[in-house]
């Protein structure tokens, strides 16, 4: 269901504050940011992504919290869709399997395009399970922008995500402001 941010009370010198303006006002504002959109989504499942260094969306299969359901575990499970309008905080991460071949990358994309200055990429050098995280703060509409997490490799072959515990590839999305 969808949700409006309360506006502030706008008063005139003499008038009175009644009860039903301070609820309205004062404490509908308070309620809604002491309970913003918040979502956190994660996969429990390892995702095998192409070896020719193509940004590829992560899918989501597991909810941790979702307040305003801008997550379906089924349809578009790689996507977040606000429904409130405003800045949010994106933060997704990924953990690849131990392999020292290609470069591996992650970005924030806002509609299905990278965020300018949220990706991250690195080359291994170990074979050890290396992970990363990219952040970023987009604006959106409240009705059909929605953010995703995006990775690619570039070993050659079909490289698996990690996922378990702490290094399953995960999104948080956190709304800040109008």
């Amino acid at each position: 269901m969808a949700r409006t941010i309360p506006t502030s009370a706008t008063v005139s010198p003499g008038q009175f504050i009644t009860g039903a303006l301070w609820n309205a006002q004062v404490k509908g504002t308070t309620d809604y940011l002491t309970g913003v959109p918040v979502c956190s989504v994660y996969a429990s499942s390892v995702q095998s992504m192409p070896g020719s260094n193509a940004m590829t969306a992560l899918n989501f299969d597991t909810t941790v919290l979702d307040s305003d359901g801008g997550h379906s575990n089924v349809t578009n499970p790689s996507r977040y869709t606000a429904s409130v309008a405003g800045t949010y905080l994106v933060i997704g991460s990924v953990a690849w399997v131990s392999t020292t071949a290609g470069d591996r990358r992650i970005q924030i994309a806002l509609n299905g395009s990278g965020v300018i200055g949220s990706a991250a990429s690195f080359d291994p050098v170990n074979a050890v399970i290396y992970a990363h995280q990219a952040t970023a703060l987009v604006s959106m509409n409240g009705t059909t922008d929605y953010v995703e997490v995006m990775v690619a490799q570039a070993s050659g072959t079909s490289l698996s995500t990690n996922a378990g515990g702490a290094f399953s590839p995960s999104m948080r999305v956190i709304w800040i402001s109008r």
